[in-house]
């Protein structure tokens, strides 16, 4: 066995990635959640010995796999949709988080006979949802924009509450916390210290950005951004995670939206989607690992009555406050209820976080096991079934007609592209003018066909026009204040009419909110 640090034989870490490449390629028939597939099989690879077991070092797990989970689901979030809804996100995140550890960890030392401190780090763990196979669900159904932000909200950052929670109620299951107060006022500190160091990290490198166009040198700069805010959080003893989170926001709705290229968007987007891919996959083949060294058989009864402990404190959490976030003035429907209890998975910052605790912890295997099986129980029973419900409930609203407007959308919006990038290659000369014309034309015709299309297609609701047309206006607002900014760069405009005009851009994108 070997530990899995900076100085680790990367041959492991080499066929843990042949192993997830091996289980996405096959995921196209065995249609199972490709969590569950890759948790399976770190399993029967570990169990048969195919490779040597990973033991993997906290600290490296925390200052390299959590960031990119964290920053990539935070750059993709729009804050416009986010504003709109703080209520709820703000009640379920920060209080139901709280509620649902509580609620959780009491059941399960009164249940299940966790030691006390056990059962605290237990809840505070499994508290973290991870919605991702919900979410595309969601964008695959046409569910409400709305519910779909505060499920993908509310995860965001019950990550960051909850491992804030975790890290000080470890504390005190070891003894290095004493006091209730201590414990309130560290974890009111943390969190806002974290988010105003990740906020002014992020503000800092969102403008630097606007002072390059180079995709490869501003994915440099975010991926300084991202353990950057993360590792200053920690030397300044705040919370890295919710500095990492903050400095995401910032940069997807700032940074990367006023500052970067569209082809600069494109490259960092698909930069920090693989990350997270390659990330999420090394920690559910990693629990696969470290299950094999725990019997697992006589915990099974365990684990069946640890899920629906956790599904209590999650119904706790959702049913509980929906009637505080109605009281404060934001209605949540009955069947958004039902969908953001049942849609609440369990995913890889459980995994990650179980995995992370001391060898010595009391109870870790108990807590390793339950989070294992918790976490497969809910990609497989909630995961399956949540199409099902969504269609149930009468949330899955979407037509075919939408799902095909945004393809053909999209396929004009490539196109176009493609003409902008022929035009440089023969101004570059490495194309010679009578190429260009000739592929130019036949781009010209698959337009006029798509646009047609794309025509027919709009005529189906005139609320989803309206929609369309504004998120267009939004594209070109932002595409005339970047011109804007490069005529000012030149000295075309002085520092007064491009402030001005800047300004009068701004407020019309607030229109448009």
């Amino acid at each position: 066995m070997f530990a899995l640090t900076t100085t680790s034989n990367f041959n492991t870490f080499f066929w843990l990635l042949v192993l997830a490449t091996i289980v996405a390629m096959m995921g196209r028939y065995v249609k199972i959640p490709y969590a569950l597939a890759l948790v399976i099989t770190g399993f029967v690879a570990g169990a048969a010995g195919l490779l040597p077991q990973v033991i993997l070092d906290p600290h490296v797990l925390f200052a390299i796999f959590l960031p990119p989970l964290l920053f990539e689901a935070a750059i993709n979030m729009r804050v416009s949709l986010l504003a709109a809804n703080w209520k709820p996100v703000t009640i379920y995140s920060l209080a139901g988080t709280l509620l649902a550890t509580m609620v959780t960890a009491w059941l399960a030392y009164r249940l299940l006979g966790l030691p006390l401190g056990a059962a605290l780090v237990f809840g505070a763990l499994i508290s973290p949802t991870d919605p991702i196979s919900v979410i595309a669900i969601f964008k695959e159904l046409g569910v409400g924009k709305n519910l779909s932000m505060i499920m993908e909200a509310e995860s965001v950052f019950n990550d960051g509450v909850s491992i804030v929670l975790y890290t000080l109620l470890v504390s005190f299951a070891s003894g290095l916390s004493t006091t209730l107060l201590d414990g309130i006022s560290s974890f009111l500190i943390v969190i806002a210290g974290g988010a105003a160091l990740g906020g002014a990290i992020g503000f800092i490198a969102s403008r630097i950005t606007q002072e390059f166009n180079d995709h490869l040198l501003e994915i440099m700069l975010t991926t300084i951004v991202v353990f950057g805010s993360y590792l200053s959080a920690e030397w300044l003893h705040v919370s890295g995670v919710i500095a990492v989170v903050t400095a995401g926001l910032v940069m997807g709705s700032y940074g990367m939206q006023k500052g970067m290229s569209a082809t600069t968007r494109l490259a960092v987007n698909s930069f920090w989607e693989y990350a997270a891919f390659a990330v999420n996959s090394m920690v559910f083949l990693l629990v696969g690992f470290e299950v094999t060294l725990v019997n697992l058989e006589p915990l099974l009864p365990m684990i069946i009555a640890a899920f629906f402990i956790v599904l209590a404190g999650r119904a706790v959490a959702i049913y509980g406050l929906s009637p505080v976030v109605t009281f404060s003035g934001y209605h949540i429907p009955a069947r958004w209820r039902h969908m953001l209890f049942w849609g609440g998975l369990r995913g890889a910052i459980p995994m990650a976080l179980a995995l992370s605790l001391d060898r010595s912890f009391p109870g870790r295997d108990e807590v390793l096991l339950l989070t294992f099986g918790v976490v497969l129980v809910s990609l497989l029973l909630q995961g399956l079934t949540t199409k099902p419900l969504l269609k149930r409930l009468g949330l899955a609203s979407a037509k075919d007609w939408q799902a095909e407007h945004s393809r053909v959308a999209s396929q004009i919006m490539a196109a176009h592209e493609a003409v902008k990038e022929l035009d440089l290659l023969e101004k570059r000369k490495a194309l010679s003018n009578q190429s260009c014309q000739r592929l130019k034309c036949q781009y010209q015709q698959r337009l006029e066909q798509l646009e047609s299309r794309i025509e027919e297609l709009g005529q189906q609701d005139d609320s989803f026009i309206q929609s369309q047309e504004n998120q267009a206006l939004r594209q070109a607002l932002l595409t005339e204040k970047s011109s804007l900014r490069e005529s000012y760069r030149s000295g075309m405009i002085d520092d007064e009419d491009w402030q001005q005009l800047a300004l009068e851009i701004d407020e019309k994108l607030d229109d448009l909110v």
